[in-house]
Formats: C-alpha cells, sequence, structure tokens
C-alpha cells in the first residue's frame, strides 16, 4: 500500500451533476449562487454546466448564462460537461477552463446516455480534444460505469485500460472513473486504479464516486491508498444520472472534506463555507430557490 497523499484536490459537481435530476428548474440565479458559494469556499474547480440536450437534461438548458453570470475567478476553475459534438462545440466557445468529456464503458449505456457507440464516442473525443487545445481548454476523458453497469453488469478491467489508453493517446489531460451507479466495493477500486497509475505513473486521474451503497468514501480511500488524489463531489449529496436506474446521489462534498482533515489531508476546502454551500443546495433540491431575506 503507497503512502496517503498530504494533499487532495476536491472537484464539486453539485452544479451540474447535482442539480440535474432535480423535478423543479431551479433559476439561473441560484445556480450562480451555489457556484459563487462555492468559490468563496475555496473549491479549486468546480463543474458548473453541461451542454446536452435541453429536452432530455432541461435543469440544464441555461448554461451559456449560468457561466455568462459567473464571471471569472482567478482561484477556481470552471468545468463543463458534453456528451457530443454539439456540446464540446458549445462548451470550448464559452467562458470555461475545463471540458469534461464523458463516454461509457458499455456499448448499452453509451446508446442510452448519448445515442453512440463505444467506437464513436472514442473518435469525438479525439476531436473535441482538438477542440478544447484550440481554444486554450484542458480536457479530461470522463469513462461511466467503469466498475458496474446497470445493463451490462460488471465491467471487465481489461476494457477500461484499452479505453484509458484510447483517451490519454487522443491528449486528455486527465482522465476520470466513474462509479455511476455506486456499486463499485474498495477492493475493486483499489485494484483497478492500481494498475492504472502503475501502468500510467506520469498521468493524472480522477475518481467519481455515488453512494448508492454507502460506500463511496471507502472507495475514495481506496483510491488514495492507490495513489490518486484528485475525487469528485457534490454538496449536499446531490446528483445522480438520468440514464442510470438505481444510481443516487454522489458522495457529499461535506463528508469528504471532513474526514481528509481528520485523516491530516489537506483540501484548501473551509469548512465553515462549505457548509452554507450544502445548506444552498439542499434548498435549491427541496425547491425553494430564494434564501429567506432578514
Amino acid at each position: 500500500m503507497k503512502r496517503l497523499p498530504e494533499r487532495v484536490e476536491i472537484v464539486d459537481v453539485s452544479p451540474r451533476d447535482g442539480l440535474q435530476m432535480l423535478p423543479n428548474i431551479v433559476p439561473t440565479e441560484s445556480k450562480v449562487e451555489l457556484i459563487k458559494s462555492l468559490q468563496k469556499a475555496r473549491l479549486k474547480r468546480i463543474e458548473a454546466v453541461s451542454f446536452v440536450s435541453p429536452k432530455y437534461v432541461p435543469q440544464m438548458a441555461d448554461a451559456i448564462d449560468v457561466l455568462a453570470q459567473i464571471g471569472e475567478d482567478e482561484d477556481s476553475k470552471i468545468m463543463a460537461l458534453a456528451l457530443n459534438e454539439r456540446g464540446y462545440k458549445s462548451a470550448v466557445e464559452s467562458n470555461i477552463d475545463w471540458l469534461c468529456y464523458v463516454l461509457a464503458a458499455t456499448e448499452t449505456m453509451n446508446r442510452k446516455n448519448a445515442n453512440t457507440t463505444l467506437e464513436d464516442a472514442l473518435k469525438n473525443f479525439r476531436q473535441a480534444a482538438k477542440s478544447a487545445y484550440a481554444n486554450g481548454v484542458k480536457i479530461r476523458g470522463s469513462i461511466a460505469v467503469t466498475w458496474v453497469c446497470p445493463y451490462e453488469g460488471d465491467v471487465r478491467k481489461e476494457r477500461i485500460v484499452e479505453i484509458t489508453q484510447e483517451l490519454f493517446d487522443a491528449g486528455a489531460d486527465e482522465v476520470a472513473y466513474n462509479d455511476t451507479v455506486g456499486k463499485a466495493n474498495p477492493k475493486d477500486v483499489y485494484e483497478l486504479c492500481s494498475m492504472a497509475k502503475e501502468r500510467w505513473a506520469d498521468k493524472v486521474f480522477a475518481g467519481h464516486f455515488h453512494d448508492t451503497n454507502f460506500t463511496a468514501l471507502a472507495n475514495i480511500y481506496a483510491a488514495m491508498t492507490a495513489g490518486w488524489d484528485i475525487f469528485d463531489s457534490s454538496v449536499g449529496g446531490l446528483g445522480g444520472c438520468p440514464f442510470s436506474p438505481g444510481a443516487s446521489g454522489n458522495v457529499a462534498t461535506e463528508r469528504v472534506v471532513w474526514m481528509l482533515h481528520r485523516m491530516g489531508i489537506e483540501t484548501g476546502i473551509d469548512e465553515t463555507e462549505l457548509s452554507h454551500c450544502s445548506e444552498i443546495a439542499l434548498r435549491l433540491a427541496n425547491g425553494n430557490p430564494l434564501a429567506m431575506k432578514a
């Protein structure tokens, strides 16, 4: 077992992954309020929006307006998600620092999530990487259902290794492994994360764990022992995938930060301000977009 990292980067995904499943449409100004509160809590990277079809994910229809109202913050990088050519082109032309391009490890999930094949998704990623670099944007290759697919079951580690190689060959700055349905266990997480880190020792990896079976913190710990030090989370534990049956929310940012700080691992995040972010996220989840005024 390798030494635990001294510092971990937390990427909060609540404005995108956290809000996209809510039945009530959150006003643009409330999304901006949440993002700015995360910046105040010193989150260094925030997944703010996604450029996807408003027909299927209406919550993200105001992505351009959200980005315009956020403005620029030297201390916080903004990431946007895309699933196809139209999405990544819109994203890289907007005011973002990172593009998160998602593809799935299984054919069925690719069809459900992006109406494409894995082969075509990889082709699109290669074009997305070129477009990102041309616009001064960094790119994350994000592999959905890395460990378990709700349609095809357990995913072979060899398949993930093959996809990872394709993403790095295409120019990914970072590759994320996603436990989309929250069914990964610490043993499998450690084995795959170790395999990846040993094969690509100089590359950057991120972990994205849902807490469906309450193993997200254990899985983060397992990934850290394998040498990983970047993890996604969502304040309030909000989130889920509309195309992944049974997927519950992401692991709560405040729980991850609480654990890491008490393990002596730095994040740079202000826990007091983070609790305020959680209050905002839960308020929005409960259908109350406006803050109570004194």
